[in-house]
């Protein structure tokens, strides 16, 4: 059986969210939490921490899409709406949010179970190329501030950009710290070395 999840689940429908509440039971999953709008599923997500969201696109209060995009923003988690409308339009504004899939209503027990697996995997994928882009911004900071250390250093010591990096380098090792760290402390020191 797959993993059990705690579900979130919104929808201005009484019924609706006894009915989906049953299947993701059915399901062995666990209904944490059923609002009936979407700034209550905004403040229950916060409060709950839900593994997963269901939300209705339409309403009151708050729509689904602007529901989602709050409760991501707080919580990154995988969202599929729900909708009782497969117009254009409604899918596009769907779309525009941070969801990881669409199902229609009523929802055919037979279609949940494959749409949770799918919003999680898209939302894994998701998740990955975020921590990726990350670690690249990251490591594009880092090469910055070690370039401007070896100008100082180059600048101050009269050193080659190839001297300047060597020195970067062995002082790394001979201090068992970090390049970027040792470049960080260059920084720092630079209008005294400027001085000098």
């Amino acid at each position: 059986m797959a993993e059990s999840l705690r579900f979130l689940i919104a929808d201005d429908e009484a019924l609706h969210n006894l009915a989906l509440t049953s299947q993701l039971e059915a399901l062995g999953h666990q209904v944490i939490a059923t609002a009936s709008n979407g700034q209550e599923a905004v403040e229950m997500a916060r409060e709950k921490r839900p593994d997963m969201a269901i939300l209705d696109i339409r309403m009151p209060v708050m729509k689904g899409p602007d529901a989602a995009k709050l409760i991501h923003a707080e919580t990154a988690i995988p969202i599929i709406i729900l909708s009782a409308y497969s117009d254009t339009r409604t899918v596009e504004d769907a779309t525009r949010s941070p969801i990881f899939h669409y199902l229609v209503k009523p929802v055919d027990p037979d279609d949940l179970a494959p749409a949770i697996s799918v919003a999680r995997a898209r939302f894994t994928e998701w998740k990955r190329a975020r921590e990726e882009r990350d670690t690249l911004e990251l490591k594009l900071e880092e090469r910055k501030i070690l370039e401007r250390a070896k100008g100082i250093l180059m600048e101050s010591r009269q050193m080659t950009e190839q001297e300047a990096y060597r020195f970067l380098q062995k002082t790394s090792q001979d201090k068992n710290t970090p390049m970027i760290d040792l470049a960080r402390k260059i920084l720092l020191a630079a209008p005294l070395l400027q001085k000098g």
